[in-house]
């Protein structure tokens, strides 16, 4: 089905996304003394009643197509000053809310295979972090929920019926077509734009996050903003081939362009490296994309090339990252302590969340590069191996592949062909640097699996008279 127009739903999700981020800005430039935090608090309250109340008012791909792009400043509420993470309890009111509808249509909460599979899975993390005992300690929890991921999970499964009609999956699209614009300008103003002037204002503060130096958004770091500018430039892909109103298919394509800039400008080799992949596979995926394969080629070459010829310091910092040997000495000394751990215990692993404790045991000196310690090995996959064990690491992984391979491959409504391709290239970038980060970052996981599960829609059966 091709649109004559934006429908209302993504132009609605577009003002309210930027209504938002405006509320998030105003936030985090507001004072941080006694009235001001107390009126702050009691907005964050109105706000939340505001979101569980609308939650049960609008449809459920309202409150989840917002709660994913918020989750963007997932972990920096508090530099914002705003005592409530609004991404959870958006993406919670939403759960909640489709949840809700799917049992009213009088067909129950019906569940697949891969569903019981990804209960085992969470399951299985939660139990080993319980007999580890780190299930009370902040970070392994929330990394169950946010780098396992437990949430995203959940989202997965409700995907289907939340977001069923194709109004409702355009409002997802115009969401991240705004977000990517401005994840995309935000880098843009990081690498070549004076300080100070960044919203929310911890973006400009050296003391929060990592990767000061490189653009790096509102996650404070490079390869999380890196991920999501990829996604967003999928959606602005999306829209400019899906879109009929010549002013918004305009705003896409400046949209894709301007994110595509925006991984470059990460400074990040994996980034680099995903989006290439990403897009190469994405391409050679489907017949009625690889038409677009010279053009997407000469295009990249272009970009890069006036970048670093008009940027200025661009290359001189990309030619400083890539000789500098100091990240590749750091994961090769976790990666080797990880297969220590490994080898000593193979089957279940040390117990979710140990790595920092039980690591430093199993560092050694190489004869080839110098000792580095860091807290988190940095590889999501043999990560959890040596806190899951190999049962556990690939029964998470066998889910993951499930998820993505169904998504690919069921026969759904025709609109989907393009969230099909979208997802061939995002799960390339997600496999790349969960290759070379712990993905402890909320959003890139939680739209993976969000936008996998959209996929999961089968065509309707033909009614035979």
């Amino acid at each position: 089905m091709t649109l004559q127009r934006l429908p209302a739903s993504a132009v609605y999700a577009l003002a309210a996304l930027g209504l938002l981020l405006a509320a998030v800005a105003g936030a985090a430039h507001a004072g941080s003394d006694g009235p001001a935090d107390a009126f702050q608090g009691a907005a964050a309250g109105m706000a939340g009643l505001v979101i569980v109340v609308a939650a049960v008012l609008v449809r459920p791909a309202w409150p989840l197509s917002l709660g994913v792009a918020l989750a963007a400043f997932s972990g920096h509420w508090d530099e914002m000053n705003i005592p409530v993470p609004l991404d959870r309890v958006l993406i919670l009111s939403g759960i909640g809310s489709a949840l809700v509808r799917k049992w009213q249509e009088g067909r129950g909460l019906r569940t697949r295979p891969i569903d019981w599979l990804l209960i085992i899975v969470g399951g299985y993390a939660i139990c080993s972090a319980v007999v580890a005992g780190t299930i009370d300690e902040s970070s392994p929890r929330f990394n169950l929920l946010d780098r396992f991921s437990l949430v995203a999970f959940v989202a997965f499964y409700v995907a289907p019926f939340a977001f069923r009609e194709l109004r409702d999956r355009q409002i997802l699209l115009g969401t991240f077509v705004a977000l990517g614009g401005y994840l995309g300008l935000t880098a843009l103003i990081e690498t070549t734009g004076p300080r100070g002037i960044h919203l929310p204002r911890y973006i400009d503060d050296p003391l929060v996050g990592t990767h000061f130096d490189r653009a790096r958004g509102p996650f404070a770091e490079a390869a999380a903003n890196g991920m999501i500018l990829y996604a967003c430039a999928i959606a602005g892909v999306m829209g400019a081939l899906t879109w009929r109103d010549r002013r918004l298919r305009g705003i896409a394509v400046a949209v894709a362009a301007l994110c595509m800039l925006g991984t470059l400008l990460t400074v990040t080799r994996a980034i680099w490296i995903g989006t290439i992949a990403g897009t190469i596979v994405a391409l050679l995926a489907a017949r009625e994309t690889r038409r677009f394969i010279p053009t997407v080629a000469v295009g990249g070459a272009v970009v890069v090339l006036v970048a670093f010829a008009t940027i200025p310091g661009l290359q001189a910092q990309a030619e400083q990252r890539s000789e500098n040997d100091r990240p590749v000495w750091a994961r090769q000394n976790s990666n080797a302590a990880a297969l220590r751990m490994l080898d000593e215990k193979p089957t279940f692993g040390f117990g979710w969340g140990t790595y920092r404790t039980e690591s430093p045991n199993f560092y050694r000196q190489a004869d080839d590069y110098p000792l580095v310690f860091i807290r988190d090995v940095h590889n999501v996959y043999l990560g959890n191996a040596v806190e899951l064990g190999l049962v556990g690491a690939g029964l998470w992984l066998f889910a993951l592949l499930w998820a993505i391979g169904g998504a690919v491959t069921m026969r759904g409504p025709p609109d989907l062909r393009p969230w099909k391709i979208g997802l061939l290239g995002m799960t390339c970038m997600y496999l790349v640097v969960g290759s070379t980060t712990p993905l402890s970052f909320t959003m890139p996981t939680l739209l993976l699996w969000t936008w996998a599960g959209i996929c999961w829609v089968e065509r309707p059966a033909r009614q035979h008279s």
